[in-house]
């Protein structure tokens, strides 16, 4: 090969390397997750309560309140507790459960598990959740992400808290 062309090919080669990077950087990084935040107050729809013969109660709770950046939304949340075991001491449990929070953009959904721990004002459990992309609809279809959060068991208050990224936000 002539000088001329390996010269011309290596130009080419160099224009097409700095054409990507260029259109890479237009373009922007894949788009960070977004703080999530959320409180609702919520009530007992439903309660089986089978502590007695299988150490278990398992409730259905719904709710009302709002999702930062969402609005006014409404949550049902099921839960299973197994009260044969005190990971913080006497008088607590474990739960794990589903929340379904639906906002006009879609429905959200979380699976937790959390420590339900006596304290001066009452139990308090505190969660651990990961977003259900697949479950979820609307908007969060496809979503991903995780946080934390806090019941309240006697205000009935629960407020979530964590990152979240949406599908349509991936570059």
């Amino acid at each position: 090969m002539s000088t001329i062309v390996r010269l011309a090919f290596a130009v080419t080669v160099l224009v097409a390397a700095v054409s990507g990077v260029a259109l890479r950087a237009a373009s922007g990084a894949p788009a960070a997750a977004k703080p999530f935040a959320a409180t609702f107050t919520e009530s007992a729809a439903s309660i089986t309560n089978r502590i007695a013969d299988l150490g278990v109660f398992q409730l259905i709770n719904t709710g009302s309140g709002t999702v930062d950046g969402y609005g006014a939304a409404t949550i049902v949340v099921g839960v299973t507790q197994d009260r044969s075991v005190e990971p913080c001491g006497p008088g607590s449990w474990t739960n794990a459960g589903v929340r379904r929070i639906v906002v006009d953009a879609g429905v959200l959904v979380l699976r937790g598990s959390a420590y339900a721990c006596q304290t001066a004002s009452g139990p308090i459990a505190t969660e651990r959740w990961t977003v259900d992309g697949p479950s979820s609809t609307g908007v969060f279809a496809g979503a991903r992400g995780s946080g934390g959060g806090t019941v309240n068991l006697t205000t009935h208050t629960s407020t979530l808290s964590g990152k979240l990224k949406l599908a349509h936000q991936d570059g």
